[in-house]
């Protein structure tokens, strides 16, 4: 085999691997970071005995903490004892009452929330 078929091997395999690897990563942290960035032991078993849900949302865009905590307390249906929220990676958790909202809906009741303009959240998962 020539040095020239073996060189336009190499050059073809460190593009494939130029092309996949930012894909890789492209995801940023994984969904069990985001989740684990704002999970609360007590939260939960606290939520399981009020029959409540536990909520876990991404914050797409940058967003203050402190701020997504006090516009999620605000939010009908929400345990203001129950939220969290983390800057790195950027989530939010709080437990719900269905009774009072669903996940969906609280989430877009947060996002409207003044001060939190350009705020995206997404649903992550939801602990029953």
């Amino acid at each position: 085999m020539s040095s020239r078929r073996v060189c336009v091997r190499g050059l073809a395999a460190l593009v494939v691997c130029a092309v996949i690897a930012p894909a890789a990563l492209a995801c940023g942290v994984c969904v069990e970071d985001k989740i684990a960035a704002t999970y609360d032991y007590g939260v939960v078993q606290r939520a399981s005995a009020r029959h409540h849900l536990v909520v876990f949302a991404a914050v797409e865009s940058p967003a203050d903490p402190q701020a997504l905590r006090k516009a999620a307390a605000r939010v009908k249906g929400v345990d203001r004892a129950s939220v969290r929220a983390a800057a790195n990676p950027r989530a939010l958790s709080f437990a719900l009452d269905p009774r009072a909202a669903n996940p969906l809906a609280a989430l877009a009741a947060i996002e409207r929330e003044p001060g939190l303009a350009g705020v995206r959240l997404s649903l992550i998962r939801v602990m029953r």
